[in-house]
């Protein structure tokens, strides 16, 4: 288990996350043959565990909010990120997560989507389990239906050198935003905020998501793959494009990144270099940064407008912060 260094100054969130980490081990300990040990591998590492914090961060926010039962439904939320870690690596085809093997790297792809869809089917069992009104699981499927529908989204738009930044954005509301937003509602919501509030707490959590995934992607052109821990530039190999790499190719008239990027599969290592160095080169970099800090910005401002009086704020502004300054 890592050290859940993101959450070393927040020492009861820091207890918190290590319950759900324990929680997630104790439900999924059952499971037996080669999908156990495969599950059991996915979770020796923990991640960074960000949508569990957003679940108790705006969960401790209200007065209704009964511990147990809020880190049972941010274990639920860990585990269903999970399961599209996993799916994405098979659609992906990616050998490292978190530094390692992928299970569809280790296990082979017909194990790795027993597992993913197994951790879904959990999800919801917990999810259903300890909602504290039925009405609360209608949304946690409308939210599950949206997020499925997000991890399809960049479907059809492989090697797709026209892709626009407006196309790339709502992809990465699917991929990240959805599931960020949710964490956040269904932590508010459980914790006995007003379904406004809950919404309000939703909208900071899709930006903020957006946010994240923006810095996930900027990350693909300026960290290693041993500082990120899984391969940089895969995806453009894959045909997978994402901001940086799109804002470059609207700036790029000489067409010398979009005649390496049209190589697609056959690009070599060299011809990755030369992209990296092209997509700094012609602004693609500084362009997502910029919209990073904007989506930020626009997070602070509802957190502050509207949440300010909470006793989780401190935190919430600081982990804001974090997120854009973040090198893994």
């Amino acid at each position: 288990m890592q050290d859940f260094v993101y959450w070393q100054d927040m020492p009861a969130l820091k207890s918190n996350l290590e319950q759900v980490q324990q929680i997630i081990l104790e439900s999924t300990a059952s499971v037996k043959g080669k999908l156990g040990e495969a599950i059991k591998y996915n979770f020796e590492i923990a991640g960074k565990e960000l949508r569990p914090a957003f679940v108790l961060l705006f969960g401790q926010m209200g007065k209704k909010g009964k511990l147990k039962r809020l880190l049972k439904i941010a274990s639920s939320v860990e585990i269903l990120h999970n399961a599209t870690l996993i799916h994405d690596d098979i659609v992906d085809d990616s050998p490292i997560r978190r530094g390692r093997s992928s299970i569809q790297d280790k296990f082979g792809k017909h194990i790795a989507l027993y597992a993913g869809d197994y951790l879904m089917a959990l999800s919801l069992q917990m999810l259903a389990n300890n909602t504290s009104k039925i009405t609360n699981m209608r949304i946690n499927g409308k939210a599950m239906n949206d997020i499925l529908a997000g991890e399809t989204a960049q479907f059809g738009n492989e090697y797709n050198l026209d892709i626009t930044p407006e196309q790339y954005l709502m992809q990465i509301k699917g991929k990240t935003g959805i599931l960020f937003g949710y964490s956040c509602f269904i932590g508010a919501i459980e914790g006995g905020l007003s379904s406004k509030k809950a919404k309000l707490a939703q909208n900071y959590g899709e930006l903020i998501g957006e946010a994240f995934q923006l810095m996930d992607d900027i990350l693909d052109y300026t960290a290693s793959s041993s500082q990120f821990k899984k391969p940089v530039l895969q995806d453009v190999v894959n045909g997978v494009y994402s901001g940086p790499l799109i804002f470059a190719l609207e700036n790029d008239r000489s067409g010398d990144l979009h005649e390496l990027v049209r190589r697609g599969k056959n690009l070599s290592s060299h011809n990755l270099q030369r992209i990296d160095q092209l997509v700094s080169e012609l602004g693609g970099i500084n362009q997502a940064k910029n919209l990073a800090e904007d989506y930020t910005n626009q997070a602070k401002e509802l957190l502050t407008q509207h949440f300010s009086t909470y006793s989780t704020y401190d935190d919430l502004l600081k982990l804001t912060s974090d997120l854009l300054d973040r090198q893994l």
